[in-house]
């Protein structure tokens, strides 16, 4: 198994191009989506089809904004609960091993 710190320097950490599985509820959500999508095209013109053009466009820049708060975030609290595990300290009782001070 490959460092995570190594591959991340290497540029192969692309957490944000993970591939879909076929089968997966994503995919089958995504497809739902895109079925819909195409009939409203087919039925909309002029004012009707921009109005979901920029309806489906600001919805995919929410996404994405919001994925990467997400990832974000996920590493904040990781690096939280790092932080209580080495230097939190219980109400009711002292830690296993006292630190000198």
């Amino acid at each position: 198994m490959h460092s995570i710190i190594k591959e991340f320097y290497l540029g192969n950490l692309t957490p944000n191009e993970a591939k879909m599985r076929p089968s997966s509820e994503m995919a089958k959500v995504t497809a739902v989506l895109s079925e819909t999508d195409n009939y409203l095209r087919a039925k909309l013109d002029g004012e009707s089809l921009a109005a979901l053009e920029r309806l489906v466009s600001g919805q995919t820049d929410l996404v994405a904004i919001t994925a990467e708060e997400n990832f974000v975030n996920g590493f904040r609290c990781g690096a939280k609960f790092m932080l209580d595990i080495l230097f939190g300290e219980g109400e009711n009782t002292q830690p296993v091993i006292q630190r000198k001070q």
